[in-house]
């Protein structure tokens, strides 16, 4: 019952670690130049919602690895 605590908790963290990696990555990009409409504030959630999606995305990923990699060590 604890690893299945201690396993959800290192997975929220890991999402909120790659978004907020994501989010700051995303602020080099100078999005006036693709977006080029009035409103500021939907240009600021369009990319919070990219950053979501691609931390998400890679927080996954490099969740699944490491699970794998367990796995693998199970077939040995």
């Amino acid at each position: 019952m604890t690893s299945l605590g201690i396993n959800a908790i290192i997975t929220l963290v890991s999402h909120v670690v790659f978004i907020w990696l994501s989010f700051n990555i995303l602020q080099v990009v100078d999005w006036q130049k693709i977006y080029n409409k009035s409103n500021p504030r939907m240009l600021q959630l369009l990319v919070a919602f990219i950053s979501i999606a691609l931390g998400y995305t890679v927080s996954s990923f490099f969740l699944n690895i490491i699970s794998v990699s367990q796995n693998l060590t199970l077939l040995f």
